[in-house]
């Protein structure tokens, strides 16, 4: 016996809302397969949810390229070299007492050892970046030589150039979960719509019979599965 699935994806739902809409005016005129609320109703939230589940698309893909963009991976490479370079190089100057040991908590630093932060994230580079630049100015502000080669300011103008980068790609993270919360938050509406939708399409073709009358149904998206194609496509699912 034939049955009806929603569909499980936004695309799908679309079609199938679409498919239904799109039917119900057929060379112009109003077929009134479907009550002219329940149409209006779908043709209305079908442009919202489309509009919304485009709007998520686009974050993604936006997102995406930002991710694999060569810039941002050499702004981070540059910035990441430029914050473990003034490390090293203010760490070998305490260790040859050119620099106090106790300056060391100026950066963020242990002052009882020589070791330095392991830096492979980009919060990281971030987080030493603004130490190295409250440490570095604290330090010249008492009186003390500055770091050279490479320059506070140096590392500043290459850190500042990553995190513009990295602010405008969490703000497209943020945007992103943002759209994707709006599509979640309509997906159970839809559903209820698709259904009334496809209960009116059934109604109205409700004197017809059998084949015919699923043809006539299918015309308007409603898609019917037998008992046998969904034990087919368990077994595909399962091989």
């Amino acid at each position: 016996m034939p049955y009806r699935r929603l569909p499980n994806t936004d695309q799908a739902r679309i079609r199938t809302l679409k498919m239904a809409v799109e039917s119900c005016v057929q060379g112009g005129v109003y077929t009134n397969t479907l009550k002219h609320n329940t149409y209006a109703m779908a043709k209305n939230f079908l442009e919202k949810f489309e509009r919304e589940v485009f709007m998520y698309k686009r974050c993604v893909a936006e997102q995406s390229s930002k991710r694999g963009n060569a810039k941002y991976e050499a702004a981070f490479k540059n910035a990441r070299m430029y914050v473990v370079h003034f490390l090293q190089v203010f760490s070998m100057a305490v260790m040859r007492g050119e620099i106090a040991r106790a300056k060391r908590a100026y950066y963020g630093l242990a002052v009882e050892d020589d070791s330095l932060p392991t830096i492979t994230l980009e919060s990281a580079v971030l987080e030493w970046s603004k130490k190295i630049v409250e440490g570095e100015r604290k330090r010249q502000g008492e009186g003390g030589v500055p770091i050279y080669n490479p320059t506070m300011g140096r590392v500043s103008v290459a850190c500042d150039l990553f995190k513009d980068m990295y602010d405008k790609q969490q703000r497209l993270q943020q945007s992103t979960a943002e759209a994707l919360q709006r599509v979640a938050a309509m997906r159970a509406e839809c559903d209820e719509i698709i259904l009334a939708v496809w209960q009116e399409i059934e109604d109205a073709f409700a004197s017809f019979e059998g084949e015919e009358r699923l043809a006539k149904c299918a015309k308007y998206g409603i898609i019917y599965y037998t008992r046998r194609d969904r034990k087919k496509k368990e077994k595909n699912e399962n091989e």
